[in-house]
Order: C-alpha cells, then structure tokens, then sequence
C-alpha cells in the first residue's frame, strides 16, 4: 500500500509509467496494472507463508552476494519449496534495490602499477551475408586511462599474446601487474584453496615482461571496471561509427587514428585530464632492449581421413599421405596456417578469417586420385580343426571291469 500511495504521488507530478518503475524499483507492467485497477488487496498472506521457512536461507545467500532468483529458486525447490517464481520475486526485490544502493570504496591506481585487460564481442556481415566475429583486445592503464584496443579473429593464447607485445608497444612500457576475468587463455581455474590457477604458458610469458597476472573475483566486473567503461567506449564511439570495413587490416588501421586522435587525447570524464598527458606520469618499465618473446606456438592435431587438420574454427588440407596422423599447426605472421611433421612445412594455407569454412588445396589430393574408393578386401581361408572320433563300448565292457578291480 505504501508503494502504490507513493506511485500515485508521483504519478500525479507527471512521471512517466516507466520513469516510476524505475524509481520503486518495480517491473513496469505492474505500475500500469495497479494505475488501472487501483490500490492492491491485501490477499498475499497466505501465498507468502510457503516462502517462509526459506527466508533464513535466502538471507544467508543474499549476503553471500547471489541475488539471481532462478538459482535461488532451484536452491529452495531442493529444499522443499512448493511455490512459484513471483512470490520469491517479490521477496528479492526490495533486497535487490539495497544492493544497488550499496556503498563502496573507490579505488584508484598510483602511477605504473596496474593495467586491466578484456576482450569486447562483435559482429560484421560481409556483403554475400555471410558473417564473421571479430573481437576487440582492450587494455587500459589504470591511472591515466590510456588506452589501446586491437581487432583479431580469435582469443586463442597466441593473439592474446601478440596483442599484449603490441600494447606495451603502443605505450611505451609494462605496468607491474594487469588484471584480467576468467578468460581460459589465463584462468585454469581454482587449486584446492580457492586461489586461481595462472595458465603455465601465459605465467612463462607473464615472466618474460615482469609483469603479475592477477585475476579479478569471479563474476564481479566492477572488479575491473576501468576496461569495462573502455570496451563500451569503443563499442559505443568507435564502432558505431563505422559504415562499412574492408577487413581487419583496414579495422585497426582506423582504430589506430581514433586511439591516437580521440581516445586517447579527450578529457577524461573522470580524471580531467588527457590520457596522453598522464601517461607522462605512469612509471612503467621500459621495454626497449627486451628481446621478443616467440609467441608463435604449435598445437599438435591429428589429421582426419578426409586430409583436414581443424585450427581456430577452421579446417586446412594436408597432403593425403599425413591422413590419420599427428602434425603440428601453427600460426606464422599472424595471416598463415603452416602445419608442419617430421620437421618440415607439409601445408600452408592464408588464414580463413569466416568461421567453419574448409580451405582445401586440390594438389593435397593427386595421390589419391585414380585410386579405387574402397580397399579390395582380402580373402583368407579359414582352418579348420577335425572332430576328435571317440570309441564307443558297451555298458558290458565297463562292468567286467568293475568286478575285476573288486
């Protein structure tokens, strides 16, 4: 009663059906209802009481942070739970509202110290409709807010690599510690006493810099909140801008000017200040004199009867003689498929940028062709033992026998 009094009040200084929900923290079709119908009768009671022998479980999972009504849902439904979604919908929405109201401490960055790094989602079409994803590196120093973004077609381990060599690059030096989510190229997962586990190739190449990778707690964004803002400033300055692209190449071409004439020399909302400006200040270590760290690594595959090895949602031809066999695949220059055995380059392919497309050399082939489709299957007789003859006697015999040995 008391929210449909003070939804009436509002309503009466002219907000918007939707501006109210908002504000009382309620789904919009119900503010229309009860506009309509007016105020609501007190007939819940005893559709509540069932939620009740839940609520100290509820409340416990609430300050534990899980505010998802479906999980919870299933929790109690484990338990016992009989009811619907909407009574427990009614019980979280006002405890929801105080978690969006919660105070926290905002953290800032002294100089040099972290960068924070995410992978932002995209999608462009080509003109005979066929799509392809593109994904977009973005790092950010936390102290300055500079930023470098990069498009590639894939988060494998050795792009993400290659993009952090660019960025360090790009800003002239190595924070000490970047931050990341769970992404699987650098969270295997928990040990036993719940601390995350570094992927060992990317812990190799985070020593080779001198940097620490330090995962943010899981499902917590404002954990990293910095490259959060960034990935949706690019998606929302950058990409939205753009009409047409005539491929990746041409992408951080045009993202490159927009890093060096807008990103990364407006006022920052925040600081006030240029990103460039205040990269000034960032104490990174340098990076000149590093010797490069060899990013390109093989991932063996086993070749299938149809001479494809499959790499990065692709399939590339071998020579047929490597059918059924391991080989190793690799990428070179960031644009060639190059799969190699034995020690030496079987097949090299230009990288196929459209997922699940097969690139196929018709030369892989020759040897097989001519060849009939099916083995000729081999006759083998069979021996065979002969039935042992076994001598028959007479029951007369066994019992002359028997008497004798009496």
């Amino acid at each position: 009663m008391d929210q449909y009094v003070e939804m009436k009040d509002l309503a009466q200084q002219g907000l918007s059906v939707a501006e109210i929900a908002r504000r009382l923290g309620m789904e919009r079709h119900t503010v229309t209802k009860y506009m309509r119908s007016g105020p609501p009768q007190a007939q819940t009671r005893n559709r509540r009481s069932c939620l009740e022998p839940f609520h100290a479980h509820l409340e416990q999972r609430l300050s534990q942070g899980c505010t998802n009504g479906v999980v919870l849902l299933r929790e109690i439904q484990a338990m016992g739970y009989e009811g619907g979604y909407t009574i427990l919908k009614e019980f979280l929405s006002p405890r929801r509202q105080d978690e969006r109201r919660r105070v926290e401490l905002r953290w800032e960055s002294a100089p040099g110290q972290y960068a924070q790094v995410d992978w932002g989602h995209f999608r462009a079409q080509f003109p005979d409709s066929s799509a392809i994803k593109l994904y977009a590196f973005v790092f950010t120093l936390a102290y300055s807010r500079a930023t470098y973004a990069e498009w590639t077609t894939s988060m494998d381990l050795a792009t993400l690599e290659h993009c952090h060599q660019r960025a360090f690059e790009y800003i002239g030096g190595i924070p000490k510690c970047l931050v990341y989510d769970r992404m699987k190229t650098v969270v295997l997962g928990d040990d036993d006493r719940g601390h995350a586990r570094i992927h060992p190739a990317f812990l190799d190449f985070a020593g080779h810099y001198g940097f620490v990778p330090r995962p943010a707690p899981p499902r917590w964004p404002r954990g990293k909140g910095k490259v959060e803002s960034g990935v949706k400033y690019v998606r929302r300055n950058f990409w939205q801008g753009l009409v047409t692209i005539s491929g990746v190449d041409d992408l951080n071409r045009r993202c490159r000017e927009w890093l060096d004439g807008v990103a990364n020399v407006r006022t920052h909302g925040t600081t006030g200040r240029a990103p460039f400006e205040m990269l000034k200040d960032e104490d990174l270590a340098p990076i000149a004199g590093l010797p490069a760290y060899p990013v390109h690594l093989a991932v063996q595959r086993l070749v299938s009867r149809d001479c494809l090895v499959s790499y990065g949602g692709c399939r590339y031809s071998v020579p047929a003689e490597w059918a059924g066999k391991s080989v190793w695949v690799r990428l070179v220059r960031d644009d060639r498929v190059v799969v190699t055995a034995g020690g030496q380059v079987i097949s090299e392919h230009p990288l196929e940028p459209v997922l699940r497309r097969t690139v196929i050399d018709d030369a892989h082939y020759d040897a097989l062709r001519g060849r009939p489709r099916y083995r000729e299957m081999k006759v083998v007789p069979r021996i065979e033992t002969p039935p042992l003859e076994v001598e028959r006697r007479s029951l007369a015999e066994y019992q002359a026998i028997a008497e004798a040995v009496r």
